[in-house]
């Protein structure tokens, strides 16, 4: 169920962002061990994407909650019919799916000059380097 509700959050992000088009082909293949009724379910999620392009896109709109719950639950029974197909969705969707509701992050920054500030949606990772910011020293007055 947690597989369903975090991809059904992320394709409907898509389809509000206008997106879904392009994610749209590889969510089709993903749904080919349902046959005939992959083409039921895939009707389901394009209707979906028509209805959230007319108007039902805020994510605290009843009609958008009622559609987000029909779809985890579409895709939670195919999911429950075919469970090894939980890895091939993960590896379907983004890494970091947006929590459905939730805002970005809060951000503050205060008497930062000379300074910098990293603002990011998901995790910053600089490898074995390290991030550094330096200024270049200031030139000695005479």
């Amino acid at each position: 169920m947690a597989v369903a509700t975090q991809s059904v959050a992320a394709l409907v992000t898509e389809m509000v962002r206008g997106g879904w088009d392009a994610v749209r082909g590889a969510f089709a293949r993903f749904l080919h061990r349902d046959g005939q009724a992959a083409d039921r379910q895939l009707a389901l999620f394009d209707e979906a994407a028509q209805i959230l392009a007319c108007g039902a896109d805020t994510p605290d709109s009843e009609e958008r909650q009622r559609l987000e719950n029909r779809l985890v639950l579409q895709l939670a029974a195919y999911l429950d019919r075919f469970p090894d197909m939980a890895d091939e969705l993960r590896a379907l969707l983004p890494d970091d799916p947006p929590a459905s509701g939730a805002q970005g992050p809060l951000l503050s920054a205060q008497h930062n000059t000379h300074s910098q500030v990293v603002q990011a949606l998901g995790n910053v990772d600089a490898g074995r380097g390290g991030i550094n910011y330096g200024v270049p020293p200031r030139p000695a007055e005479a």
